[in-house]
Order: structure tokens, then C-alpha cells, then sequence
């Protein structure tokens, strides 16, 4: 008779002393400048994160990493989607692009059209142009689709303060989390974030520009009223500057959680009701 009662009350004491009981879990790897793999329940996506230049400034994924990442070898052997923000060096190589579509012929890119006519100018790129979603500017409402489960609406938003520069914007939903991945976007349109009504959305993590929304009473507040997301990971940080933004970072007080990433290849989980 005890040992009938002894078993539940195991299980029992497990479930409500388990600190992840009832949460959902993302899983970051940071990768390099604005490059992170993010995984939930053995779903995988890739944002920018195949790239050489840094601008002697920037943090480049070494050429391991980059061929773990084409041939998908751990950790990124789930790896399904792709997503670019924006054309520009320290964010995307077409080269290394094209390399893991043709290495990957199941996989799927989704990026603006700076990023895909330059992929599209390979000479091979019949033998990946399907597995492509262009992004269209003219009718923003189509950028919307779901991919192996994983939904990706997509925003053009301003790249820094530079309104010629074509810059994406990403809200990913992955097994009812919501991520946002704001490019080089530092929030300089509050025009675009109005529309937008991203503090709707329930975002559990965003990946944020470390140029904007954390550093400043002014940009806290805006992060607040117009993305307002549980977590925070700050990306486009130079390396030279990382100790810098965590003490920075270490002095705000009564603001959203924020996770600076220090090395490549460090990973992260982060738990949500």
C-alpha cells in the first residue's frame, strides 16, 4: 500500500520542483555580429549568419563554423530556414548563400530582394532558385508564411537612420513563442513601430540592434511601449565593446532582461510560461 502511494507523490514533488515545469524553452547560439541559430523543440532557424567581412570592426563566424553551418554539423544539423535581414557584408556573403542551398536542397531562404537578385546572378542558380521566398515591398501583406511549422512574417524597417538602405525586420513564431529579429533597424522610424503594433504581439525574445532601444531612458521607453518583449539579446555588438555594454547593461534597473552574447558558439536558453 505504500509503495501505490510513495510512486505519485515522486512524481508529484518532481513536477512542482522542476524549475522548467510548464515553460517553453528557446534554445540561441550566438554565431556572429547579428547571426544566431534559434531552435525550439528541434525546429532550427538561421538568421545571418553566413558572412567573411566584419569591417575590422565586427565579429566574423570562423571558417569552421561556416562549414558546420553548410554542411549542417552540430548543432545545426536540424537546420530547415534561413533568413536574411539586409544586403550588406557583415551580414551576408551570396557565395556562402548559394553554397548551403545546393549543399541543403531541402532548405529555404527567405530574405529582401537586394539579398535574393544577388544570389539569382549565380550561374547554378537553377538549381536553387525554389528553394527561395522573395519578399515583396509593394505588397508587404504577402510576406507572410509558415514553413515546416515555423510562421515568418516579414517587415521592411528602416536601417539605421538611413531610409535608402532595404532592411527586414523578422517576427517568427515557433511552437507558440514569438521571436523578433530587428536587422539593422534601431528604431529611428517610430512612424514604421507605430504601424507595426509589435507590443501586441506577445513577443517572447527579441534580437535587437545594440544601436537603439536599451541605452537610453528614451530608447527603454520606446522598446517598451512599441515592441515590448520579455527578453532582450542585443546583437551588432564589436567585440572591443562587449565589456563596455555589460557594465552599461548591469546599470539599468527596473527595465526588460537584456543577454549580451560574449563568444561565438555561446549558447543560451531562455524559458517562457
Amino acid at each position: 500500500m505504500k509503495q501505490k502511494i510513495f510512486i505519485p507523490l515522486l512524481l508529484l514533488a518532481t513536477i512542482i520542483f522542476s524549475p522548467c515545469y510548464g515553460q517553453q524553452k528557446i534554445d540561441v547560439t550566438y554565431i556572429a555580429n547579428s547571426g544566431f541559430l534559434i531552435e525550439s523543440e528541434g525546429k532550427q532557424i538561421i538568421i545571418d549568419a553566413l558572412f567573411n567581412t566584419g569591417w575590422d570592426n565586427y565579429l566574423i563566424p570562423t571558417d569552421s563554423v561556416v562549414s558546420d553551418i553548410i554542411n549542417q554539423q552540430d548543432p545545426f544539423h536540424n537546420s530547415s530556414l534561413m533568413l536574411i535581414t539586409h544586403n550588406h557584408g557583415d551580414h551576408f556573403n551570396p557565395s556562402m548563400v548559394v553554397e548551403y542551398l545546393i549543399n541543403n536542397s531541402e532548405n529555404i531562404l527567405i530574405a529582401p530582394p537586394l539579398v535574393t537578385n544577388a544570389i539569382l546572378k549565380h550561374p547554378d542558380y537553377k538549381k536553387f532558385e525554389n528553394q527561395i521566398v522573395h519578399l515583396d515591398k509593394i505588397n508587404q501583406e504577402k510576406n507572410d508564411t509558415t514553413i515546416q511549422g515555423i510562421r515568418v512574417r516579414s517587415f521592411f524597417i528602416q536601417h539605421d537612420s538611413r531610409p535608402q538602405i532595404e532592411n527586414t525586420g523578422y517576427l517568427i513564431e515557433i511552437d507558440k513563442l514569438k521571436v523578433f529579429h530587428s536587422g539593422d533597424s534601431n528604431g529611428s522610424d517610430i512612424a514604421e513601430y507605430e504601424d507595426l503594433q509589435l507590443q501586441n504581439e506577445n513577443i517572447d525574445l527579441a534580437f535587437l540592434n545594440l544601436y537603439g532601444f536599451w541605452s537610453t531612458k528614451e530608447e527603454r521607453e520606446f522598446t517598451e511601449k512599441y515592441i515590448n518583449p520579455m527578453e532582450i539579446t542585443l546583437m551588432h555588438i564589436p567585440p572591443a565593446e562587449i565589456e563596455n555594454v555589460n557594465d552599461a547593461v548591469n546599470l539599468i534597473d527596473d527595465f526588460i532582461d537584456i543577454t549580451v552574447f560574449e563568444s561565438s558558439m555561446n549558447r543560451e536558453s531562455f524559458y517562457f510560461e
